[in-house]
């Protein structure tokens, strides 16, 4: 009563696979790579250029003492400056997501500590020590604005973590250079 099973193609890959490869993802990825990567870099460049005012905002959400404040103003617009580049280029492309995924991460944390503690700040410290409204005046607008723009970020960063090879970027010129026959 057993019927045998029909032979199948071995050739034929099941179809999450020919999805999860789907080269449609690498044109996907390059315009979400460039607006989350222009966007850390243009978060990151002044607060290069005033620690200080950035790390009184830090400071603001009353989350780390002021030993770590000041050691964190200095290196997370840095990091957020290299890996911004890494992550325009496509250069590293996987790694650099999982670090801006890393970084969203405890910004929306920190959002969101904020909004439950009521927290009187003059500035997230997104982009500028003073680019931000204060986030207890305007709770509905400009602060959840926040927290969703980087829930979205978060989401798109995953998304290249995920399915982006590089292939658009100096990790795709990289492989390709490394295939081709050298002139000797």
């Amino acid at each position: 009563m057993n019927k045998p099973a029909a032979p199948s193609s071995s050739n034929a890959a099941p179809w999450p696979a020919l999805a999860w490869n789907h080269p449609a993802h690498a044109w996907v990825s390059v315009p979400i790579r460039l607006v989350v990567g222009v966007t850390f870099l243009i978060a990151a460049w002044p607060k290069l250029m005033d620690p200080e005012g950035f790390a009184w905002s830090i400071a603001m959400y009353q989350m780390m003492t002021p030993k770590y404040v000041h050691l964190l103003a200095v290196i997370l617009p840095m990091v957020e400056l290299v890996t911004s580049i890494t992550f325009i280029a496509g250069f590293r492309v996987r790694g650099s997501a999982v670090v801006m995924c890393g970084m969203l991460v405890m910004f929306i944390s920190a959002l969101t500590y904020a909004f439950i503690h009521e927290l009187e700040m003059t500035s997230c410290g997104c982009f500028t020590p003073a680019g931000a409204k204060a986030l207890s005046e305007h709770r509905e607008t400009v602060g959840t604005g926040l927290l969703w723009r980087d829930v979205w970020m978060l989401f798109a960063c995953g998304y290249v973590w995920l399915f982006d090879t590089g292939r658009w970027g100096v990790d795709g010129w990289l492989r390709s250079r490394k295939r081709s026959p050298k002139d000797a």
